[in-house]
């Protein structure tokens, strides 16, 4: 018989409105279920990601994109070309 441990989370309206989408878009009927698979996900993250700041990493690009440092491209082959140049 496996032995576990009982814990009791709070989340907010709007956590359990994300969690209520989540549920949804991988089609999950309970919500036990989509707690456990969202945090087997999150423990098993690289360190990397579980240490990146992703809230800087956004206000970075918004301003990248305010700034206009920006390009476009025609088409996927002229986008390479420049990821190669």
């Amino acid at each position: 018989m496996k032995t576990g441990r009982k814990i009791t989370l709070e989340l907010s309206d709007e956590v359990f409105a994300e969690l209520a989408d989540f549920k949804k878009r991988a089609n999950i009927s309970d919500t036990k279920t989509a707690i456990f698979a969202l945090i087997k996900y999150a423990l098993t993250l690289p360190p990397y990601f579980k240490s990146f700041d992703w809230e800087l990493a956004e206000k970075e690009a918004d301003d990248e994109i305010a700034s206009g440092n920006v390009k476009e491209f025609t088409s996927l082959d002229a986008f390479l070309a420049d990821l190669k140049a």
